[in-house]
């Protein structure tokens, strides 16, 4: 009797562990789409499933870099924190912290520019409005 008890306890632990695990979609899945500055709507970035980010600024395309998604970024460096690390065709990297995506399907990516610390919103849909 004691071991049909522990195989339930084992089997209903799996079971949750599991659906935890698989109902948590990963930074990377979320930041996909398309992302609107907030501070200015003609400004775009367009993350894609294979690690490419496409900036363009009132319809006109201007740079393509390549994206990771990462606990550390540069010199940053955090378990608990996700970073985007940007790397240009020239090998250039930048380095943002991921602050939340979409939290609640608020609609809103919100990041930290870590080389000046700025902070940067952007919307996945041109109609929402942030309020503070």
């Amino acid at each position: 009797m004691k071991k049909l008890l522990l195989f339930f306890v084992l089997l209903f632990q799996m079971v949750v562990i599991t659906g935890y695990s698989q109902s948590a979609d990963p930074s990377s899945k979320k930041i996909v789409g398309t992302w609107y500055a907030d501070a200015n709507r003609n400004t775009r970035w367009v993350f894609t499933a294979d690690g490419k980010v496409f900036n363009y600024d009132k319809n006109t395309f201007k740079v393509m870099y390549r994206y990771t998604i990462s606990n550390s970024c540069q010199n940053n460096s955090d378990d608990t924190l996700e970073f985007v690390t940007l790397m240009d065709k020239d090998g250039d990297e930048y380095c943002f912290r991921i602050n939340a995506i979409n939290e609640n399907k608020n609609g809103v990516l919100s990041m930290t520019n870590m080389s000046n610390m700025e902070a940067l919103l952007f919307v996945n849909d041109i109609n929402i409005v942030i309020t503070n």
